[in-house]
């Protein structure tokens, strides 16, 4: 494939209008379940199939989901489980345990009544695609992980035009690179710069991303509850969390561990 790499340097606005026209192609080409697209074989059709993972995390399969909610729901579903198993923030597993059923409850936020969904390049940093020396896009590389998704992800804003300082920080805003991209795509779709409006998709994605350390984590934690309507700060959301999820077993246990730990430790 022609091209090199775009490294996020030079004239952004030709980038923009390239991206904007290569999602005005995938609108074009809608497929009836979430999930990711597998073949059987050399040459067959590719299908539908499971959602094998995501850009930070190692998955286990599930769906595929004929549902917007069904997806968003499963997703989180996925980091619970291996929260509570252990496998993902041990050191703030009651904290992050809270963050994701939180989100799980809301993923009807996410979610629409269309249930067409489409292809989205789930890693999508910029060094995705392919560039001429003018700023044309040549390609798009990389699509291993490729996934169908709802129309709210599929072209919401990303990482490809964030502010990686204020994702990482907690910072709730909306990027330089951000408006410039909604910009090129209301130029292209209207209908699909409606979908650029926020980054609730971007920070729900986002969540805890793999803090190893709770100071670290906490802004994103707030940043997802801002986004989603919560104004309470944190330990005042958490008290009230922890009650509202007081049947449910996995949340026990790990409240019985943490605090075996804590005692331990003194």
């Amino acid at each position: 494939m022609p091209g090199k790499p775009w490294d996020g340097e030079g004239d952004a606005a030709k980038v923009w209008k390239g991206l904007a026209e290569i999602f005005a192609k995938l609108e074009k080409h809608p497929f009836a379940k979430a999930g990711s697209l597998s073949v059987e074989s050399a040459g067959d059709t590719p299908f539908v199939s499971s959602v094998a993972s995501d850009r930070f995390v190692c998955l286990h399969p599930c769906g595929p989901c004929e549902t917007s909610e069904a997806y968003y729901t499963a997703w989180a579903e996925q980091y619970l489980a291996l929260i509570a198993d252990g496998q993902l923030y041990p050191q703030f597993s009651v904290e992050a345990y809270l963050v994701y059923r939180f989100l799980r409850d809301n993923a009807a936020q996410l979610a629409d009544g269309e249930n067409r969904f489409f292809l989205k390049h789930v890693d999508d940093k910029g060094d995705h695609l392919m560039v001429d020396e003018d700023l044309n896009i040549t390609g798009t590389i990389d699509w291993q992980m490729a996934r169908t998704v709802p129309r709210r992800e599929a072209f919401a804003l990303s990482l490809v035009s964030a502010d990686m300082r204020a994702l990482c920080d907690g910072e709730v805003s909306l990027s330089t690179s951000d408006l410039a991209l909604r910009n090129a795509v209301y130029e292209t779709s209207e209908g699909m710069a409606h979908q650029m409006g926020d980054e609730k998709v971007r920070r729900f994605f986002w969540g805890l991303r793999l803090e190893t350390q709770w100071v670290y984590a906490l802004p994103l934690a707030n940043a997802l509850l801002q986004m989603f309507g919560i104004e309470q700060g944190w330990d005042e959301w958490k008290e009230v969390a922890i009650k509202q999820y007081g049947d449910d077993e996995r949340l026990e246990a790990l409240v019985r561990t943490s605090s075996g730990v804590s005692q331990s430790d003194r």
